[in-house]
């Protein structure tokens, strides 16, 4: 794959953070995500490939901007996914831990899984294979603290603050672990697992279509990931079995969601968050902080970029 891919999703994850940003704050969370998704699709549409757009949980929502089914001016198939803000509602409160993100692989390199809810378990390469999504927490945890060779009570647990993971806490609590609970943004906490630096495990309820992003950033930094599916009815079980899911207990890994070491990564921050910093405006343009990185070398940057909106266009 072109190792310039990269570089060219980043870019676009940059004009989708700087449009999300120069929003933040309003209050209207729609408004703000439909920009987002506007100016993303503009920036990858430059992009020499023939991308196929997989996984957007927004797909027939009516108040939500839509995106085309291809991207590109032609080139190489590629599969293309993109979350042109994951925590759009935090963003319009001007809240913490907003992010823009973009994979890119050959064609038909990721799964396409239905917008069902997800349980998911992540941690960094150092506890790779020890957990078992099927355990208890507790025993999850005690068996990272062996891995990282330290105190389960050194141990931070990422959880999002939500209802559904009252009794999570609980539990985690009851272990001696120490919690960090996040509004939003489930491929942040994920990404902070996967580095370690503030995280060592994320742990929670999410989308699937999500799961596949935090796949893609595995497949190019290492880590490991497991998720089950959870069906609220059986019409969410007819949705998984259309989609070629015949096992509805099925744990999934990410080979499962990702078949090709030919990807790329990248995601840029909106506002402050747990893996990446937000936009900075100045005087005559902005600063953004990005991350990009590559499957087949498993090689990565974080960047710092400054922008001037005299000389370069702003969606």
């Amino acid at each position: 794959m072109d190792k310039n891919y990269g570089m060219e999703i980043v870019r676009a994850t940059e004009i989708s953070a700087l449009s999300a940003a120069r929003l933040q704050g309003i209050g209207n969370a729609t408004e703000i995500l439909n920009f987002s998704r506007e100016a993303i699709i503009k920036s990858l549409d430059r992009m020499q490939i023939e991308g196929w757009l997989v996984n957007d949980r927004f797909t027939g929502r009516k108040d939500t901007y839509q995106l085309p089914q291809t991207t590109g001016k032609g080139g190489p198939k590629m599969d293309v996914m993109i979350i042109a803000i994951e925590g759009y509602n935090a963003v319009a409160s001007g809240k913490n831990n907003v992010s823009t993100f973009a994979a890119i692989t050959k064609e038909k390199g990721m799964l396409q899984i239905p917008n069902l809810s997800m349980f998911k378990i992540v941690v960094g390469p150092e506890a790779y294979g020890v957990v078992d999504i099927n355990l208890p927490p507790i025993v999850n945890i005690k068996r990272v603290a062996r891995a990282l060779k330290t105190y389960t009570e050194n141990v931070t647990v990422c959880i999002l603050e939500d209802e559904r993971h009252l009794s999570l806490i609980e539990d985690v609590r009851k272990c001696g672990a120490r919690i960090k609970l996040i509004p939003e943004g489930e491929i942040s906490g994920s990404l902070a697992a996967i580095i370690g630096e503030k995280t060592d495990i994320f742990l929670s309820y999410g989308s699937a279509p999500e799961a596949v992003m935090i796949a893609s950033a595995i497949k190019c930094l290492g880590g490991y990931f497991e998720g089950k599916l959870i069906y609220k009815n059986k019409k969410e079980r007819d949705l998984a079995f259309k989609a070629g899911i015949n096992d509805p207990n099925k744990k999934f890994k990410v080979e499962d969601l990702i078949f090709s070491n030919e990807i790329a990564f990248a995601a840029t921050g909106i506002t402050d968050g747990e893996f990446l910093e937000g936009v900075r405006f100045t005087s005559n343009g902005a600063m953004t902080h990005s991350f990009v990185a590559r499957g087949e070398t498993r090689t990565y940057r974080k960047m710092e970029t400054r922008h001037f909106f005299d000389y370069k266009p702003v969606y």
